[in-house]
């Protein structure tokens, strides 16, 4: 196995663990929403970094998921179908990090993870066309 696959691989699994985080925090009595919606961020721009590595494209150091898409769709235009999931789950990437006067809500918690899911679910289904197979368990 080459270094560069286990690159790929590993960005997958750190953007599955961003996620599982998210899940699994979600489930708590008084979940941390901020931390939540943050954590789903982080799972959507880490696959999409993953994306573009599978790619052999030189990894953007950007944390903006609109950026990332448009690098994506260099190499399918079909990542336009998630732009809208990304644009919404970039508000947290620092608004949800550091303590602010934005107070988020239990449903924009739930859309954040809902939005996560289907940029995970794309983006996976794109890295198998290009051959990543990975486990799903972390």
């Amino acid at each position: 196995m080459t270094e560069y696959n286990i690159d790929v691989r590993e960005w997958i699994r750190f953007a599955l663990m961003d996620f599982d985080v998210a899940l699994n925090e979600a489930k708590r009595y008084r979940p941390p929403i901020e931390i939540i919606c943050y954590h789903c961020q982080q799972a959507a721009e880490k696959m999409l970094k993953a994306y573009t590595i599978a790619q052999k494209s030189a990894l953007k150091k950007t944390h903006d998921l609109e950026t990332l898409i448009e690098e994506c769709k260099q190499f399918s235009p079909d990542f336009s179908n998630i732009k809208s999931n990304c644009v919404m789950l970039s508000s947290y990437v620092s608004g949800a990090r550091y303590p602010s006067e934005i107070e988020l809500t239990e449903y924009e918690m739930k859309q954040a993870i809902k939005n996560a899911q289907q940029v995970l679910d794309f983006t996976k289904s794109k890295l198998k066309e290009l051959g990543h197979e990975y486990k799903e368990e972390l």
